[in-house]
């Protein structure tokens, strides 16, 4: 371990003093190429000569000018003012766009060199048309101040590059000390690496005298290994060395081995497996195999091959390692068959728990009850698919199904109480009827299987609570019923004593007068029990044909009417009893054939007819009107008497009911219930608007009869 350390140590000195050389030689020539491309811009004779040539410019330009102020004529264009203020502006702008422009503004002076350039390339159309001696007089004035102003900068400019090279021999001074340091590094760095090569050459050597003695070593100890055999070859799976083991295992002496081709030594050696496994060791891929066989005496055997590459003296060879592991062997055969058939049982054991497991999830799934499973906690451990498509479970529990929020789900429910919404580890078992929905009912029931399992059990008990409600409602009609009869025999009894108490008076006025009654007076009698003996016969025959409704005996016998003639005829009929009734028709010139039963149609109108008669005082108006709609045909009967309250007309078709503006009024409460019930049979609806004190209006409908059935009504 020290060994190695220190070896890691001189190696990682080596790498540091050859970084430090290449380090210098880098900072060395990157010195080096600075102070040449430093060189390379020294431009400092260029910009003064810049400079002056503008200045010069400036010069001539001013003395051209200060001619043309004296009136004197240019005989050479080239000493004209405007050609030498063209001159003069090119020189300028060569000046200050390019390098020179970076050295005056450096000095402050750019500003105002520009604005000096403006003023000239204003001036300039002024020269081209010929200028007066007054402003060639102006203009001299300012091109002589630019004369002055760049023999300044050309100063300024001097001085700068003055303080410039001194600034820059001071760096070239440094430069060169820097240079003379890392040349020092370099040959420091290569006078350690020259000793580390000779130090390395001397440790080369005793590493080959230590390898020598180790392979020597190594020889004697493969060559001592008995217990297990040991074969190397080279490339071409020439035998290399046989040590005794392989002698042993194999039968074969190392002198008869070695030299040999190693698949020519032994059947093992020949198959193409592990002359495989021998050729890849010989380009550095190591393997292991096992090979089984039978030994001469019959015997099973099974030999373990390891094989390795091995690199010696710059060559590639392979060593392979060879073992007797046949006890190893069969007690792992007889293991793996143990193993085989413990798992043959458990495979047995697992399919069976499987199916069992199925067949009971599918029989919770395909059952009509929810059921769900959870642990103490009131984690989820299994929920079928009824649990799953409960109303509140799929609205508020579907992303987190833990036992509190699930039984919180149903706490909004009507029949929850707060035991539900307080639920929490450890769950107490309850039940409960809730009303999940709108007409759905549901049992959830929580019990404890266990310490550990706590079950959940939802089943729809919406049919036992319609049966329920069925009950209750047919109990409560049952009892409104017996009311309903027990007032209406009292109401009968009060409505049939009333005319029999008529026919009782009359006849006993007849027997007592006798032939003393005037004609009139005696037709007025009779007129009266006539009208008691209608009376009565009405009552009648209401409560049979109730009776028959309720028991369900009555008879429809459809055929075709003439809507119009039936209504008209019972309207004469009622005119004969209510002879005061003013009755109007509203009614259609053509027939209304229609398909209906017309002894139970008669009954209906006269019940609307005599109804609008009753309750519209002693002058009673009442209005018919007959019209079709599409397969329809309708007739409506309007009063103008005391009317029904808006929020008893729910109710007027009850049996036995009757509105309170109607007490006084003689009635048994089953007419238009009655004639309601006939129109259902017929497939039709009576409608009603009414107003209190204004009158009704009562319509019924009936189907038009087609050709056929006219023609078999004929």
């Amino acid at each position: 371990m020290k060994l190695k350390l220190k070896n890691y140590k001189a190696a990682l000195v080596t790498l540091v003093a050859i970084a430090v050389l290449a380090l210098s030689l880098a900072f060395t020539v990157w010195r080096l190429l600075n102070v040449e491309q430093d060189l390379r811009r020294e431009d400092t004779h260029t910009n003064l000569w810049q400079i002056s040539q503008t200045q010069f410019e400036a010069a001539v330009l001013a003395e051209s000018l200060a001619r043309a102020a004296m009136g004197e004529t240019f005989l050479d264009p080239e000493q004209a003012p405007s050609f030498r203020l063209a001159i003069l502006i090119s020189r300028l702008s060569v000046l200050l766009e390019g390098p020179q422009g970076h050295v005056i503004d450096r000095i402050g002076a750019l500003s105002g060199l520009k604005q000096t350039y403006l003023q000239l390339t204003y001036a300039e159309p002024l020269l081209e048309n010929g200028i007066d001696p007054q402003n060639a007089q102006l203009l001299r004035v300012q091109v002589r101040d630019l004369a002055y102003q760049l023999r300044g900068i050309a100063n300024k400019v001097m001085l700068l590059n003055r303080d410039e090279t001194a600034a820059k021999r001071s760096m070239y001074l440094r430069y060169v000390f820097e240079s003379f340091a890392f040349i020092i590094g370099i040959a420091m760095s290569a006078a350690f690496l020259v000793v580390r090569l000779f130090k390395g050459m001397q440790e080369a050597s005793q590493a080959k005298q230590l390898l020598k003695q180790e392979q020597e070593l190594s020889d004697l100890v493969i060559n001592n290994i008995s217990n297990q055999g040991i074969v190397m070859f080279d490339g071409q799976l020439r035998c290399l060395l046989w040590n005794p083991g392989m002698e042993d295992l194999l039968s074969l002496k190392s002198d008869q081995a070695i030299g040999q081709q190693i698949q020519d030594l032994d059947p093992i050696f020949a198959q193409e497996d592990v002359i495989g496994s021998l050729v890849r060791a010989t380009e550095g891929t190591s393997s292991i195999f096992e090979n089984e066989a039978t030994s001469s005496d019959g015997q099973e055997r099974c030999l373990e091959v390891n094989c390795f590459p091995v690199y010696m003296a710059e060559r590639k060879l392979g060593i392979a390692f060879m073992r007797d592991v046949t006890e190893q062997w069969l007690a792992r055969k007889q293991a793996e068959r143990q193993n085989f058939d413990l798992e043959i049982k458990v495979l047995q054991r697992t399919a069976a728990l499987r199916q069992a497991e199925r067949r009971l999830i599918a029989a919770i799934n395909s059952a009509s009850e929810g059921f769900a499973a959870f642990d103490w906690t009131g984690k989820l451990l299994f929920a079928n698919e009824q649990i799953w498509a409960a109303a509140p479970v799929s609205l508020w529990c579907h992303e987190e199904m833990s036992l509190s929020n699930f039984l919180r789900c149903f706490a909004m429910c009507e029949g929850a109480d707060m035991r539900l919404v307080n639920a929490q580890p450890p769950f107490e078992e309850v039940e409960f009827d809730l009303l999940v929905k709108k007409d759905t009912w549901a049992r959830l029931s929580l019990t404890k299987a266990d310490g550990a399992t706590i079950f959940v059990r939802l089943t729809d008990i919406t049919g036992y609570k319609q049966v329920a409600r069925a009950l209750e409602s047919a109990l409560d009609r049952e009892r409104e019923t017996t009311n309903a009869y027990r007032n209406f025999v009292s109401m009968v009894s009060h409505q049939f004593r009333t005319p029999l108490a008529i026919l009782d008076s009359s006849a006993q006025r007849i027997l007592r007068r006798g032939s003393e009654l005037t004609n009139d007076e005696l037709v007025t009698r009779i007129q009266k029990i006539r009208n008691a003996g209608t009376r009565l016969t009405r009552l009648v025959e209401s409560v049979l044909n109730a009776a028959k409704l309720d028991a369900g005996t009555i008879e429809v016998n459809p055929a075709s009417y003439n809507l119009v003639d039936l209504v008209m005829d019972i309207c004469e009929r009622q005119r004969e009893v209510s002879s005061q009734a003013d009755i109007r028709f509203d009614v259609p010139d053509v027939p209304v054939r229609v398909y209906c039963d017309g002894m139970l149609i008669e009954q209906v109108v006269v019940n609307l007819l005599s109804n609008a008669i009753k309750y519209s005082g002693d002058t009673p108006v009442v209005e018919i009107k007959i019209w079709m709609d599409g397969s329809r045909a309708f007739c409506s009967v309007r009063d103008w008497g005391i009317g029904i309250p808006a929020d008893e007309l729910p109710k007027i078709f009850d049996r036995f009911y009757r509105a309170r503006t109607a007490s006084g009024i003689a009635g048994t409460g089953i007419g238009l219930n009655f004639a309601q019930r006939i129109m259902h049979l017929h497939g039709g609806e009576i409608q009603v608007e009414s107003y209190e004190a204004a009158g009704s209006l009562f319509t019924f409908d009936l189907p038009i009869a087609n050709a056929d059935q006219t023609q078999q009504a004929a």
